[in-house]
């Protein structure tokens, strides 16, 4: 283990026990993040104990596959991985026989500091997201395949190898920099996946309410009850259908019943009366008033402009004899 001692900040080499969310980094002071060891490591078939650390922990696998656990969480990591442990959790590193795993540490914990390396308190105060990430408290942070990430770090850890070689202070800033882009650029991506996953749940329930609608639009059926099919507001499911559907959920039931009649009207001799009860509508009046504003013309006129012919009745048929 490589430890990293620092210098040009005041308060000494003390290393702090509490959270990287603990408010006392930006409220006070003035305090950094201060790196207390990295290292390079292959395991191979190695059951770690549990254990936790009164720093914040960075972990990269540079190759191969492992798994890191928590007191809460199984987390499979792979090449260009990253997962991001607060002080105090409980964790374990399993590596399997047969399956080497190369993996980068980073720990960290903070200390107080003048001049102008960036403190806690400036990040929070000018980047939105890292101050959304430090509200959000999360225990784990898993970040998957991010190319950045991994330059990041291999600067990260150029700097800090040449630090251990000299003192000069422009080199011992330059690490400093680059351990708070490093946080700042945790923060974009946590905030990236969040949005990601809230728009991935998004589609997964407008494509539930698309599905119910095509199963019961031959019924009765109200925006209330597509809302409680997949079990969200009324109002929520209104917005969120039509930011992604660009259009209203009464809009896409009514499109789909007129598809429907119209694929009625010029496939089958179901009667023109009769049309409305198949696609859900009880009113013959509507239908026909609601047909005529969507396509232009009535019920009547759009089934004889097709003359599809589906009786059997209506072919002649040839037998041929090939004996």
């Amino acid at each position: 283990m490589l430890t990293i001692e620092e210098v040009g900040c005041k308060g000494g080499d003390n290393v702090s026990a509490n959270s990287f969310y603990d408010a006392k980094w930006r409220e006070s002071g003035e305090f950094r993040p201060k790196i207390v060891a990295y290292y390079y490591k292959q395991w191979e078939d190695f059951h770690m104990g549990f254990h936790q650390h009164d720093w914040a922990e960075f972990m990269y696998v540079i190759s191969g596959n492992c798994t890191v656990e928590t007191d809460k969480d199984i987390v499979a990591m792979r090449k260009g991985d990253l997962i991001m442990l607060d002080a105090g959790v409980p964790h374990r590193l399993i590596v399997e026989s047969g399956s080497p795993c190369r993996m980068l540490n980073v720990e960290f914990g903070f200390q107080p500091c003048d001049g102008i390396y960036p403190s806690m308190s400036q990040l929070a105060n000018h980047n939105p997201m890292f101050a959304k990430l430090l509200e959000q408290r999360l225990d784990t942070i898993v970040l998957r395949d991010y190319e950045d990430i991994q330059v990041n770090l291999r600067n990260l850890v150029f700097e800090l190898d040449l630090n251990r070689e000299s003192a000069e202070r422009g080199r011992e800033m330059m690490t400093n920099l680059l351990m708070s882009q490093l946080l700042v650029r945790v923060a974009r991506l946590v905030a990236v996946e969040a949005k990601n996953s809230a728009e991935r749940q998004i589609h997964h329930y407008v494509r539930q309410a698309t599905e119910y609608i095509h199963q019961y639009y031959d019924t009765a059926i109200l925006a209330k009850d597509i809302a409680a099919a997949v079990n969200l507001h009324p109002v929520y499911l209104q917005r969120i259908f039509k930011s992604n559907m660009n259009k209203t959920i009464n809009e896409y039931l009514v499109e789909l019943r007129i598809e429907k009649a119209k694929m009625l009207l010029a496939r089958t001799d179901v009667p023109i009366i009769e049309v409305a009860d198949h696609i859900g509508l009880n009113s013959r009046q509507y239908f026909s008033m609601l047909f005529k504003k969507m396509t232009g013309i009535t019920p009547a006129e759009y089934r004889n402009s097709k003359k599809t012919i589906t009786s059997w009745n209506d072919y002649e048929v040839e037998i041929v004899d090939n004996n």
